[in-house]
């Protein structure tokens, strides 16, 4: 059967799913000097603000109304900045933070690894600087849903304000903010009953509250724990034992950057100079090397959990 109908999206959804054609107040941006790449985070925007840059200030005011890509001067100033709205890795690393965020690297993963799609409802424990859950939100997107529970008023505070001032509250919508322990506040929520289709749990014990969330997670779907070292792996796989879960995967991520970018010769360079010419010295060579002092290295295991509970088979004859 075709779908005969389809659900309205309201006309703030509808907006925030558009690409924004100007800055506006309350907006942030990316300010990338021209010449060295350095970026400034800049943000949210108002009328009478100012973001300190390396050589002197650029104002607010300068960026309001303007397109992505503009170049921005510094007041008083001939240094060259070019305005970009922020990707969803740049905002999450570069929002405040009352807690260390999960970084993009283990975020993307822990989405692919959920499997979760447009549509999907997953309940996130350990809400913490809300990076996770902005990922989760873009994954299940406005048809779907996130319950995200921290036990800390604070945390979960801080993680809301970065949700509905991301990208102008395009998921603000997806998200319900709980504060409480998990387990405890699911049970007042909800009869226990499978209504999630993925679970993530970042805490320090998981086993603690596994038992308790368990049944609202629908058969042969994911819980994907995130665990700073190997003993807290250790303890869970041994813990489900005796439970309708299986142990699937248990991944490392490691991003490591590399630079790669023209240079000159440094002989032809200075032979150039000798001579006076005018012409610009052309690269005669490319630098391609691992940033070492920038490499993303471990900051936990990602352990993927299916649930496996039994099933009555219908075997025809």
């Amino acid at each position: 059967m075709f779908r005969t109908s389809q659900k309205k999206l309201s006309p703030a959804i509808l907006k925030g799913l558009c690409r924004f054609s100007t800055f506006q107040e309350g907006d942030f941006c990316i300010l990338r000097n021209v010449k060295n790449n350095k970026i400034f985070f800049t943000g949210p925007l108002c009328s009478n603000g100012q973001r300190g840059v390396a050589d002197g200030s650029i104002s607010h005011e300068s960026i309001i109304g303007k397109k992505p890509r503009s170049r921005i001067v510094v007041d008083k100033g001939s240094t060259v900045y070019m305005a970009h709205f922020p990707t969803l890795q740049e905002y999450v690393l570069n929002v405040p933070r009352k807690c260390t965020p999960i970084y993009p690297k283990d975020a993307s993963t822990i989405v692919h690894m959920l499997d979760v799609q447009p549509g999907d409802k997953v309940l996130e424990a350990g809400t913490g600087n809300g990076s996770l859950t902005l990922y989760l939100a873009k994954a299940v997107s406005h048809e779907g849903k996130v319950d995200t529970f921290d036990v800390r008023q604070e945390h979960s505070k801080n993680a809301q304000t970065h949700v509905q001032r991301y990208s102008r509250g395009k998921y603000a919508s997806v998200v319900s903010f709980h504060v409480g322990s998990l387990g405890d506040k699911l049970q007042e929520m909800m009869e226990p009953k499978e209504e999630y289709d993925a679970i993530v749990l970042d805490m320090p014990q998981p086993s603690d509250e596994i038992p308790k969330i368990l049944p609202y997670l629908k058969n042969d779907r994911f819980i994907v724990c995130y665990l700073p070292n190997m003993t807290q792996v250790l303890s869970l796989v041994e813990f489900i034992r005796d439970m309708p879960l299986v142990l699937e995967d248990c991944l490392e991520v490691a991003w490591k950057e590399w630079e790669v970018k023209a240079t000159y010769i440094r002989s032809l360079l200075n032979e150039a100079n000798e001579k006076q010419n005018d012409e610009p010295v052309k690269p005669h060579t490319w630098i391609c090397r691992p940033k070492n002092w920038d490499v993303k290295g471990h900051t936990a295991f990602l352990v993927k959990l299916r649930k496996a509970a039994p099933v009555q088979d219908s075997i025809v004859s």
